[in-house]
């Protein structure tokens, strides 16, 4: 990174990725921990408030491909300036407590939250060229870490002040990051966050990465491990409660389930790399080894086993984890410049969170006809073959 004045930006730019990370999950997971408190001072019944866990995945599905046309018209600063004010506006309409502000901030929350998920990847190219593994690590394991951090604090602080009071820690993160973004713009170098003309019109050119035949590996990877995760989270304390799996002991399981995921935050994007063509290929195949196994066990599932169903959290855990964290990183390591970054990612999870969507309407569907079914067992067998596929496929190509 080259800055106009002295190191000041640089730790002003770590502390900016971390509070992005922090955002692009927990106003969406924290919000269900409150639905009790927020449909008594409603008036409405709890399973109304279902729209509101809804919107952001069909706001991802909407917005995400067309962040990269918005980056290629505003470029990096004007970009993230815009997406910072939506998501703080989207946070202190919350603070408002009626059905249409809620619905109204949740969607712009969710429509800011995509516009990150795509620029994180180009962000990370454009001003950290020399450190993608490291940078990518920090702001997935402040996602993550997120995630569980307000999970764990979210309870105590609703005992001591009120569940409004979340509404107002949520609000405040990306008050702090438009802060600091709004020092950190005029200390930019010029050449960081203006590519050259060359660059950006190679850039505009691929508008059809649609008809990339490259880039859909990349789609269904993302898609894959999309559906497996949010399936995965939405059904699995139900299948486990249905084989008398004590709710505490659901709940230590399915921490372990995000846990897993942080040192794979941490390490992987570096090792990615580092490591050439045959080591990142024993990573695909180990994820895709864990998750076979783990699908596998599913045909075997009528127990109440509490190491059985850690086994299978633990196993599909570091699956998921790893696929996300691989796909997340390829998306810069395998492009050319981060207004192809942009267009990959933003195309592959446009679609990856369309598959994504999917997952948990089907599973309910057949866990209503029959929750120990072996249908949803395939589909999880199909999941995990197809990301193991994709990985393959995406390790050996070159640059899209």
């Amino acid at each position: 990174m080259n800055w106009k004045k002295g190191t000041l930006g640089a730790s002003g730019m770590l502390v900016l990725v971390i509070l992005i990370g922090l955002m692009l999950r927990t106003p969406i997971t924290t919000l269900p921990l409150m639905l009790g408190d927020l449909a008594n001072k409603l008036e409405v019944s709890k399973s109304s408030l279902g729209i509101l866990t809804t919107l952001p995945l069909i706001m991802f599905m909407l917005f995400s491909s067309v962040a990269s046309t918005i980056l290629k018209k505003w470029g990096f600063k004007k970009s993230l300036l815009g997406t910072l004010a939506i998501l703080l506006v989207g946070s202190l309409l919350r603070l408002i407590v009626t059905m249409p502000t809620m619905i109204i901030g949740t969607s712009l929350i969710g429509m800011g939250i995509a516009y990150l998920n795509v620029y994180m990847p180009s962000f990370v190219t454009a001003y950290f060229p020399s450190n993608i593994g490291l940078y990518t690590s920090v702001y997935t394991f402040s996602m993550m870490f997120g995630v569980a951090l307000f999970n764990v604090i979210t309870a105590p602080i609703m005992v001591l002040a009120g569940w409004w009071s979340m509404l107002i820690v949520l609000a405040i993160t990306p008050l702090l990051a438009l802060i600091i973004w709004l020092f950190l713009m005029p200390h930019l170098s010029e050449e960081i966050h203006e590519p050259q003309v060359e660059v950006k019109k190679e850039a505009m050119s691929n508008d059809q990465i649609w008809v990339n035949k490259k880039a859909w590996a990349f789609l269904i990877m993302f898609g894959s491990q999309s559906i497996l995760n949010y399936t995965f989270t939405a059904w699995m304390p139900s299948l486990m409660a249905y084989h008398q799996v004590g709710s505490g002991v659901i709940g230590i399981i399915m921490a372990a389930f995000s846990l897993i995921g942080l040192p794979i935050t941490v390490l992987l994007p570096q090792l990615l790399v580092k490591w050439g063509r045959l080591g990142k290929l024993f990573l695909v195949g180990s994820a895709g080894l864990a998750g076979l196994i783990a699908s596998g066990m599913l045909f075997f599932q009528n127990t109440s086993s509490t190491i059985f169903w850690m086994i299978e959290s633990l196993l599909l855990g570091y699956a998921i984890g790893l696929f996300f964290m691989f796909v997340v990183t390829m998306f810069a390591i395998k492009t050319s410049n981060p207004y192809r970054t942009a267009q990959l990612s933003g195309m592959a999870q446009a679609g990856g969170y369309f598959i994504a969507a999917l997952g948990p309407v089907t599973y309910g569907w057949a866990f209503g006809l029959n929750p120990t079914g072996n249908l949803q067992n395939v589909a999880f067998v199909v999941a995990i073959t197809l990301a193991t596929i994709m990985g393959v496929i995406i390790v050996k190509t070159k640059k899209i």
